[in-house]
């Protein structure tokens, strides 16, 4: 948490990305809540926000085929 604070406001940073962008966020995640991730990717020009259910502030290896998947996805279209 000290270093989520720490950083502060990142939206300034995020409004400067020009790059393809896709948001991957877990929707049972405890410390960050998957509004900051929607946030995030609406301050990306153009960029994909995808809530994984079942995933939290970890990469279960349960959830590795879908992540693949999507950032395969991501790749090919970018």
């Amino acid at each position: 948490m000290a270093a989520i604070i720490d950083t502060g406001n990142l939206r300034p940073v995020a409004q400067r990305i020009s790059a393809p962008t896709m948001v991957i966020h877990g929707a049972d995640d405890p410390l960050i809540p998957s509004a900051c991730g929607e946030d995030i990717a609406a301050n990306v020009k153009d960029a994909r926000f995808e809530l994984v259910e079942g995933m939290g502030h970890d990469l279960p290896p349960s959830k590795l085929p879908a992540m693949v998947d999507l950032i395969a996805g991501h790749c090919r279209a970018a």
